[in-house]
């Protein structure tokens, strides 16, 4: 008698070390290594294992002690919730504990650990012999009574059933097991909510206080990494029209991680699809939710990602304001590291969204910064424009007065002379209003755009004729080729014979007498191309810089003696560009130059 109550009073004394110890742990795989080692040690039983309730509601082994193969073969086992209700369905009770005898397990239930350096006597000789089928299970609960896991033996070193004081004191280990593990999740939950609610405050600063989407970005990164405790963390804001996309990456380790292709894809997808129905999305052993989120494609390449990347799980989280997702937050775990808790979710929702106000309101003051400076644009340029247009009206306007002036007081003098000069000075404004009235006309967005099939080729036939007497009195040799089966184009027949009027008129107007203007037609599936070739003065690389600007007419002094608004290219530009085109220009001084014009076939 003696001898077990020394035996109690160690185990006691034991025990309470033991528990004082695992009280005092936060980390619970410690705390459970602590918990199957000593229950294997002071309860006497060659294996010990700790299973915890996990989300899905079953059971799943976590810490296996006393044998290195029953470690190896347990530890990540689950058993459904439907079984383990079962097995305590038909358990004998022993206090707390539940006992499944031999041949009493029910169907699905997993089969007892079996040594081969472990034996025990027959029933025969002890009817208290332990069988190694034998189940023995010690549930514990939180303080509402709420299932947490089950503290399991098996192989007694006695070869037997344990006796009272044994049950009594595998009983102790599971009732104290339930506190510590209580204790120490409500003391990971209230740290949780301490760091994450660091990480939406550090968040929403920085959000409030930059307006650039980079620096949002890369500022955010760190602090979403370890308010989350990711693995590796993604964090991409999606570009508009062609800016690109802006991204972040960070590492728990700090080391550089690059994002995989496969999951930039996938995670925009399906962070659209999050941000829709206000939800994460967590993928990972084999499972995917929430399900209207995710294709098979997208779970593949993800699998495939975690699996290249060492990883468990992925949690992608939506960036967005109002009906748009800017962006996503993408944060890995590793085979080590818990699940995703639902804490964590919601505060990752939260930081999205103070992102996404982020983005959205650069987005706006980038918009507000490119719409004042494009009215600054349209201001400087109308001040440009007012004062072009005054010159280039003072000049021929300054020559008829003065001709006006000299006929009225020589009224016999040379009129012929001045009549001429009036007559070509009143030409050139008319030419500069016609052509100012067109620039107006084909740079008006809300002017609609005549929808009709133009046979280009026809079109630049016509110009080149009118042309040809003008060309042949300068002795320059202006030729046509058209190509068989150019397709029409659709647009506006007058405003695409003007820009061949400009195109062809500049090439014979720059070319000395005794040169070549070759003008070409042609045409494929897709597009239709005119090109005018000319072996004139050409145009410097400076000068082909501003060529397609209003009243430009170059610094070459050949070219300044020649007339002109300098409106025609501008004119032409326009045009083009409205009909869905481009002008292409090549040139040279000296060498001559080539301009294309490129429209989309019908």
């Amino acid at each position: 008698m003696r001898e077990v109550e020394t035996w109690e009073v160690l185990a006691l004394r034991r025990l309470t070390e033991l528990m004082n110890r695992v009280c005092a742990q936060d980390d619970l795989s410690v705390l459970f290594e602590m918990v199957v080692d000593g229950a294997a040690d002071v309860v006497g039983f060659k294996v010990a294992a700790i299973s915890v309730v996990v989300p899905s509601g079953d059971v799943e082994v976590v810490a296996v002690a006393g044998d290195d193969d029953a470690r190896a073969e347990l530890l990540g086992r689950r058993t459904a919730r439907e079984v383990l209700e079962g097995e305590f369905a038909v358990a004998e009770r022993w206090g707390t504990l539940r006992f499944v005898p031999a041949g009493h397990l029910p169907d699905g239930s997993a089969e007892g650990w079996v040594s081969s350096d472990w034996s025990a006597p027959t029933p025969e000789d002890d009817p208290e012999a332990w069988n190694p089928q034998d189940t023995l299970i010690a549930p514990f609960f939180d303080a509402v009574g709420e299932l947490l896991g089950i503290l399991s033996v098996d192989l007694p070193l006695s070869g037997r059933r344990p006796d009272a004081t044994q049950r009594a004191v595998l009983e102790l280990f599971a009732h104290q097991t339930g506190i510590a593990v209580s204790s120490a999740r409500q003391r990971h939950t209230l740290s949780e909510k301490v760091r994450l609610a660091e990480a939406v405050q550090t968040v929403a600063r920085i959000a409030q206080e930059d307006l650039d989407p980079a620096r949002v970005v890369d500022a955010a990164a760190a602090p979403i990494l370890a308010g989350l405790a990711a693995a590796s963390l993604w964090l991409r804001a999606f570009g508009v029209e062609d800016d690109d996309d802006r991204e972040s990456v960070s590492a728990r380790s700090g080391a550089t991680v690059d994002a995989p292709v496969s999951l930039v894809d996938t995670a925009r997808r399906v962070a659209i699809q999050c941000w829709r129905t206000g939800v994460v999305a967590v993928v990972g052993s084999g499972r995917a939710s929430p399900a209207h989120v995710w294709d098979a494609e997208g779970i593949g390449r993800a699998e495939t990602m975690l699996e290249a990347a060492g990883a468990r799980s992925l949690l992608i989280v939506p960036i967005g304001s109002g009906a748009s997702c800017f962006g996503y937050i993408a944060g890995t775990r590793g085979p080590g590291d818990q699940d995703w808790t639902d804490a964590e979710a919601e505060a990752a929702l939260e930081m999205g969204r103070d992102l996404g106000r982020a983005l959205r309101n650069a987005r706006l003051y980038a918009v507000e910064r490119r719409v004042a400076a494009e009215l600054r644009e349209a201001d400087r340029s109308k001040t440009q424009l007012f004062s072009t247009v005054s010159h280039e009206l003072k000049n021929p306007l300054a020559s008829i007065v003065g001709h006006l002036e000299l006929l009225r007081q020589e009224p016999e003098g040379d009129r012929e002379w001045s009549l001429g000069v009036i007559e070509r000075n009143t030409q050139r404004l008319q030419d500069l209003v016609d052509d100012l009235l067109t620039l107006s006309r084909v740079s008006d967005p809300d002017r609609a755009l005549p929808e009709s099939d133009v046979d280009l080729g026809e079109v630049s036939r016509e110009v080149v004729d009118m042309f040809r007497p003008h060309a042949d009195t300068r002795r320059i040799s202006l030729t046509f080729d058209l190509e068989d089966g150019v397709p029409p184009v659709r647009g506006s027949a007058g405003d695409l014979e003007r820009v061949v009027q400009n195109l062809v008129s500049n090439a014979v107007k720059f070319t000395p007498p005794g040169g070549t203007v070759a003008v070409s037609v042609a045409g494929g599936s897709d597009r239709v191309v005119l090109e005018c070739v000319d072996d004139g003065v050409g145009i410097s690389a400076e000068d082909q810089a501003g060529l397609f600007t209003e009243f430009f007419r170059g610094t070459n002094p050949a070219s300044l003696q020649i007339p002109g608004t300098g409106l025609g290219l501008s004119i032409a530009q326009r045009v083009a560009s409205r009909h869905g085109g481009r002008i292409d220009l090549d040139s040279e001084p000296g060498r001559g130059t080539s301009v294309r014009l490129l429209l989309p076939a019908r």
